[in-house]
């Protein structure tokens, strides 16, 4: 666990090496993940800028390093930083950006076409057709807004239909079906 609730944390975040979920958890003790991270995300900015604690939990997904920045160290940094600023002001929108394009799956698209936008995003960014989730299924199902057998059917359709091939964590695009949907 790199960060909970009322651990006083009160600054940023960044993963060097590694990944990480992101998540709160309900009054009823569900899991709801808000976020990825990988290498260079950085998460707690809000800290950096007023100091409050927050409500959500930082958990390593595998072995990681992590650095984080207090409030107060921060603050001096910027001071005399300006192109830190506008790295930081990029970094925030690019999670912007991600926050709601994953709102906007899980409120306007059916769980196969969210399935298959999430999967469609992974590939942009991968050296071949073939890449790993960067989570277990059960916390991408969570992450989507879907039951994990929901996701495992969805899954299931895409490869029926030809669109992938799934073997564990590894999805690998058919050629021809990626040509098709212009990705």
């Amino acid at each position: 666990m790199i960060k909970q609730p009322l651990d006083n944390n009160d600054g940023m975040f960044v993963i060097d090496q590694g990944s990480a979920k992101v998540y709160s958890v309900s009054d009823t003790g569900k899991e709801k993940i808000l976020y990825m991270m990988k290498p260079g995300d950085i998460t707690g900015q809000e800290t950096l800028f007023s100091q409050h604690q927050t409500d959500y939990f930082i958990e390593s997904l595998e072995d990681s390093y992590v650095c984080s920045v207090s409030h107060q160290a921060f603050q001096q940094v910027l001071r005399e930083s300006p192109e830190l600023c506008l790295n930081l002001l990029n970094n925030f929108g690019d999670k912007l950006v991600a926050v709601e394009r994953n709102s906007v799956r899980r409120d306007t698209l059916l769980a196969k076409d969210r399935v298959l936008s999430y999967l469609t995003d992974k590939l942009e960014n991968a050296p071949s057709n073939t890449f790993q989730l960067p989570v277990k299924k059960k916390e991408l199902a969570s992450f989507l807004g879907l039951s994990p057998e929901t996701l495992s059917r969805q899954l299931k359709a895409l490869q029926n239909d030809g669109v992938i091939t799934v073997s564990g964590r590894h999805i690998t695009f058919i050629k021809n079906s990626t040509n098709e949907s212009g990705t």
